[in-house]
């Protein structure tokens, strides 16, 4: 026993020293690794703010647009308590991307409806058949000043700035160059926010996985039109990522960025104290090295196994 836990403590060793520069996508271990297993790392990491601007996210003059109960739910309640979180997130992520020790990672992308025209001509056809709001987007004319809320608006000048991308689709991944732009970064994992919950942020959502991001939806930083509609769209995506409090994303950042010197000159012991049958197996299990995994299984049920110990 006392050999196979060196030989596996010299692997883990050895594999440490290269898996911290790895790719995420390459320490998972099919059927085993669950996404609860990789919190977010910094310069891997990106802020993805869906729709939250003044043509979707102001309420209509008396008059001008839906007076429903939904609307007032969403515009009233929602969107306000989302979009504080939202701020909360877009600080932390911004102050460390600008952070001159840091090494890249945590960006700040805005997507946001807007055509590439003046007509509109060029929006989803699922956009014409979904009624005036939808059709009626901001166009390729729309001053800047005119697509942000003043309380969260995109900053494009302080720091490395943050990114803009124009869709014109539910799915930001259907209608913009996200996904090239994020290989470019080095980026594998994501943080939705956002509105609709249930509708373009939940297809971003089931995008990004089968794009093979590593994806978290921050809950309490998306709105919907109604609390039923905001659970069926966590119900939806819960399949597809890590849903999450604002909270434990600011909990994790800070604590990525206060370990990651110390980290660096660590290397993984392992077991603290002697080891124990169930706790080698359960370390050996947990790397996903059966064929030790069974070396130790035979010499535990070994019957002159008291003898050789």
């Amino acid at each position: 026993l006392t050999r196979i836990f060196q030989k596996c403590q010299n692997f883990i060793k050895q594999y440490s020293s290269r898996s911290r520069s790895m790719a995420l996508q390459a320490k998972v271990i099919a059927g085993l690794s669950k996404r609860d297993e990789f919190p977010l790392v910094p310069k891997k990491s990106a802020l993805v703010v869906i729709d939250i601007q003044r043509y979707l996210s102001e309420e209509p003059s008396e008059g001008e647009g839906d007076a429903s109960k939904e609307s007032h739910y969403l515009y009233n309640q929602a969107l306000p308590s989302a979009i504080d979180k939202i701020n909360d997130l877009v600080t932390a992520f911004r102050s460390i991307r600008d952070d001159s020790n840091a090494s890249g990672g945590c960006e700040v992308i805005f997507c946001y409806l807007q055509s590439a025209t003046n007509n509109g001509r060029d929006i989803s056809l699922d956009y014409k058949l979904s009624g005036p709001k939808l059709t009626n987007i901001p166009t390729l004319s729309t001053p800047e000043n005119e697509l942000f809320l003043e309380k969260l608006k995109p900053n494009t000048i302080d720091g490395k700035g943050d990114i803009l991308l124009p869709k014109t689709s539910r799915s930001v991944f259907v209608s913009t160059n996200l996904d090239y732009m994020l290989r470019n970064l080095g980026i594998e994992q994501i943080v939705l926010t956002g509105q609709l919950t249930d509708q373009c942020v939940e297809s971003a959502v089931r995008d990004a996985a089968d794009l093979n991001y590593f994806v978290t939806l921050a809950e309490d930083a998306c709105a919907a039109t109604s609390r039923e509609n905001h659970d069926k769209g966590l119900h939806g995506a819960k399949g597809f990522a890590r849903i999450v409090s604002t909270q434990q994303v600011l909990n994790e950042l800070a604590q990525a960025t206060g370990k990651d010197a110390k980290s660096e000159s660590k290397p993984d012991r392992g077991f603290s104290k002697e080891p124990t049958d169930a706790n080698v197996l359960e370390y050996l299990k947990s790397r996903g090295l059966d064929s030790a995994v069974q070396e130790v299984q035979q010499y535990v049920q070994d019957p002159k196994r008291q003898k050789i110990a």
